[in-house]
């Protein structure tokens, strides 16, 4: 009985709602047919109008697409990827200097007779060799990735038909009408950007020419200019990927095949400086040019460290060599003409002697960031292979050298420094 009753002021309310609503919106009360048929309800409750229709009909499984999103999504993935890439070739670059450092203590605590910190170390060499492999074989699966991206990056682009890319690496003159300070030629960087003067990065990668020039056009607009008319011209003066190849090999900082860009007469000297130039390692003195002369290889060696200093009669740069195609540089090791410091000093390691350099026992204290707190200076002495494999003491007082007492003692390959502790340490 209860339950009529509510069901009976239910009703009465809604009819009294839509009586008192105006005739119009009444004609259009809207209600949800139980069939699944949407239609409209006049005020006699009779069935007339119908819902409209979709204003556009979408098949199954179509999605509206934002201009553009699929081109950004493609610019996004492929500057992570080169942003992983830098990162594991950083990584590659962290351990192998870590391994050669380490690989130098264990030299100079075997040495010393330190065989458990020694095996430490050469636990943690192999450790860092496993974290190289894995960063390479890493590496090799972001560069596949990179040249996937790269290569279907028009075809597979709805934005821009008919119009290559803009990729890293390559090299775009940009001009602009209202301000020639920033006119100029900029190189596309490995994050898929360019740097202009007052701007910053402005990211170009993936897109097209007229895409580049919109972009560029808006960030001078919202930072520099008023207004900004902007060319872009891919450089085609010197095209770097048609030039001549020449090998680099040994000691560089980055051995490779290295392109010279076209319509340039490279010389030995401008190659090794643009190349990124050498390690510590490399022995100037002895680069051997090798290249092929009436069908036999002829190798010729050159003192580029004379030539740098100008002491080839003079002559200085004007006796570089002129490199052809096909020319293969080697860069040789020198001898190692290491010195290694242990003890209470900051920073224990080896240092390297250079040539012509009279390092003394102090100069390389001073280079291992100086004595420690407990460093008794009095007892230093340096350890020297002798001919017959044995190792001679020699005692350097470095207090007496510190006040001009005594002369300090110049160093040879291969000895070890050694600072022993004071032995009172208050």
């Amino acid at each position: 009985m209860n339950q009529q009753h509510s069901i009976k002021r239910l009703l009465l309310t809604s009819l009294l709602f839509v009586v008192s609503l105006p005739t119009g919106i009444r004609a259009q009360t809207v209600a949800a047919d139980p069939t699944g048929n949407n239609s409209t309800i006049s005020a006699d409750g009779a069935k007339q109008v119908n819902f409209r229709a979709p204003n556009a009909d979408l098949k199954p499984n179509e999605t509206a697409l934002q201009p553009g999103g699929v081109q950004n999504e493609k610019i996004s993935d492929l500057e992570t990827l080169i942003d992983r890439r830098d990162s594991l070739t950083g990584e590659v670059d962290d351990n192998r200097k870590r391994i050669e450092a380490d690989r130098s203590r264990v030299r100079v605590l075997q040495n010393l007779g330190q065989a458990e910190e020694s095996d430490r170390l050469i636990l943690q060499i192999r450790d860092a060799e496993a974290r190289i492999r894995n960063s390479r074989t890493q590496l090799a699966q972001v560069e596949e990735e990179i040249e996937k991206l790269q290569r279907h990056a028009n075809s597979s682009s709805p934005e821009i038909v008919g119009e290559e890319v803009i990729l890293p690496g390559e090299n775009l003159d940009v001009i602009v009408n209202e301000d020639g300070a920033f006119n100029g030629r900029y190189v596309v960087r490995r994050g898929g950007y360019i740097i202009m003067p007052g701007i910053g990065r402005v990211a170009v990668a993936g897109k097209s020419v007229g895409q580049a020039e919109q972009d560029i056009s808006r960030s001078l607009r919202q930072t520099q200019l008023k207004r900004a008319t902007v060319t872009v011209e891919r450089f085609q003066g010197i095209d770097v990927e048609t030039g001549s190849v020449v090998y680099l090999s040994g000691e560089f900082r980055n051995p490779r095949p290295y392109r010279i860009p076209a319509g340039t007469a490279p010389t030995l000297i401008s190659v090794l400086l643009s190349s990124g130039g050498w390690t510590d390692r490399a022995d100037l003195t002895r680069v051997r040019i090798m290249r092929m002369a009436r069908n036999k290889q002829v190798a010729d060696e050159v003192n580029v460290k004379r030539i740098l200093d100008g002491n080839i009669g003079g002559a200085g740069l004007g006796a570089d060599i002129t490199l052809t195609e096909g020319d293969v540089i080697v860069l040789p090791s020198g001898s190692l003409n290491l010195v290694y410091v242990t003890g209470r000093v900051k920073s224990p390691g080896s240092y390297r002697i250079t040539e012509g350099e009279k390092l003394t026992v102090y100069g390389a204290i001073l280079q291992s960031g100086g004595f420690d707190h407990f460093a008794s200076k009095s007892r230093t002495h340096i350890l020297r292979a002798m001919p017959d494999g044995t190792k001679a003491k020699i005692p350097v007082n470095l207090e007496e050298v510190q006040k001009g007492r005594k002369p300090d003692v110049i160093l040879q390959p291969s000895d070890i420094i050694v600072v022993p502790e004071k032995w009172f340490s208050w």
